[in-house]
């Protein structure tokens, strides 16, 4: 899956020192502080566009009608304004839901919804995988968090580098993640996802010059009629662990 993110310019965060009892919220602070230094140039209207919006002849409009409906009209450009800058920041906020902070690929929402609506559809859904990566929170203890996010982008770069642009991929919790292999059947599912473990387990990820193994397990399960998509990653997991079957 390509690592789609938006280009436009985004509103710094306020730092965690800027208390919320302070007049003003920080982030319209923030906002305010780029308005000001980025206006959008007003747009002009004439005397012509009045006498259109009223449908009266240019000549017969006093000064005061001019002026009240000038306002007018900058209001609403100012509404308009204000509408358009609010729905990119709407799909940019959901494109950041959406998209993992770490690792390239959806968050567990966003797999779990993409999922069920594949499972409604009622077109043939393929296999659900559930990987862990074993050995990620124990480099994390010892070498830290950056050592730790960078086995789970190794992990994942296999994941995706593995997969097609039409399956799924998305990190559940922690070192889990959730595949989705559109149209593929179990047997076909298992060749691949040993696979991928085999391009996770070696080469070996290396932090600092120093080999940090990992092990990769997975569990499959193939999607029946009326599954959701909660029901079908906990079937996945649960042959990840050995679990037997809800009946």
């Amino acid at each position: 899956m390509s690592d789609d993110y938006r280009a436009e310019r985004v509103l710094g965060v306020p730092k965690a020192t800027e208390f919320p009892q302070q007049h003003g919220s920080p982030q319209r602070r923030g906002y305010q502080a780029y308005a000001a230094k980025h206006p959008e140039p007003p747009l002009q209207h004439s005397i012509h566009d009045v006498a259109l919006l009223l449908g009266l002849d240019a000549e017969t409009l006093s000064p005061a009608v001019v002026s009240a409906v000038m306002q007018l009209l900058a209001e609403i450009d100012r509404q308009r304004g204000l509408a358009e800058q609010n729905e990119r920041r709407r799909a940019f906020l959901e494109q950041v839901a959406d998209r993992h902070s770490v690792v390239p690929c959806l968050t567990r929402r966003a797999f779990l919804r993409e999922l069920d609506g594949v499972l409604q559809s009622g077109e043939e859904a393929g296999t659900v995988a559930v990987l862990h990566i074993g050995g990620i929170e124990r480099i994390c203890q010892i070498q830290g968090m950056a050592a730790g996010e960078g086995a789970l982008r190794h992990a994942a770069a296999a994941i995706i580098g593995a997969t097609r642009a039409s399956d799924l991929v998305g990190c559940l919790v922690g070192s889990d993640f959730g595949v989705l292999l559109l149209g593929t059947n179990a047997l076909a599912a298992d060749d691949k996802l040993e696979e991928i473990c085999r391009r996770i387990n070696g080469p070996s990820y290396t932090w600092a010059g120093q080999p940090m193994p990992l092990a990769c397990l997975f569990g499959l399960a193939t999607p029946s009629q009326g599954d959701t998509a909660e029901a079908v990653v906990a079937a996945a997991d649960r042959a990840r662990c050995g679990v037997a079957p809800v009946p």
